[in-house]
């Protein structure tokens, strides 16, 4: 009887072995397709790179802000050169207005695709600023220290800084993109800025 018992309590471990080995086996299976198909997934899908058209002074209160700005094409990139010579303290009476849009072709509609609210200067310098801005402007330029304000009138002075567009690569889609930024005081608007590029395959 106890050999029977002993046989069975081995049977059993012995099956329980067996599961498990068939379970590592088929985890082991489950990771090669996924990667399999990851990897055929990237080879699928085209790579897109962002073009830089235009930078368009829409509106410039000169009261507020002298801007001069140099866009420089060469095979390394487009790079921006510049001046800002800014006359007032900007602090969260001013406000800052965003608007991404896209079209599908150059001749097409644009249409909103992220509006950002509005935001206020100091706000957006704490935030926006410091975490996506500041860190590789400081290498080009005098630029404000994110914890500052109000952002003091002062001359900063941009010295040819890339347009990086490896972070958001794989964020972009084909088509036309305009950006607008807008400067508000008291719901005047005193400065404007659009630029505008398009997203093309990677060849």
């Amino acid at each position: 009887h106890e050999k029977a018992q002993f046989q069975h309590v081995e049977l059993q471990s012995h099956h329980k072995r067996c599961d498990i080995k068939m379970r590592f086996h088929l985890l082991c299976l489950y990771i090669i397709v996924l990667e399999y198909a990851v990897v055929t997934r990237a080879e699928e899908e085209p790579n897109y790179k962002f073009v830089f058209d235009q930078i368009i002074p829409v509106k410039a209160d000169e009261e507020v802000a002298k801007i001069t700005l140099e866009v420089v094409r060469s095979e390394d990139g487009v790079k921006f050169s510049g001046k800002a010579e800014q006359l007032v303290d900007l602090d969260n009476e001013w406000t800052l207005n965003i608007l991404l849009k896209i079209a599908e072709d150059a001749n097409g509609e644009y249409n909103w695709l992220m509006p950002v609210p509005a935001l206020r200067v100091c706000d957006f310098m704490k935030f926006y600023y410091r975490l996506y801005i500041y860190e590789l402007l400081a290498k080009y330029a005098n630029a404000p220290s994110p914890f500052d304000c109000p952002v003091v009138k002062n001359t900063y002075i941009l010295k040819e800084y890339p347009l990086v567009s490896k972070n958001f690569n794989q964020f972009l889609q084909p088509g036309y993109y305009q950006l607008e930024v807008s400067l508000f005081h008291e719901n005047d608007e005193k400065i404007k800025y659009i630029i505008e590029g398009h997203v093309e395959e990677e060849m």
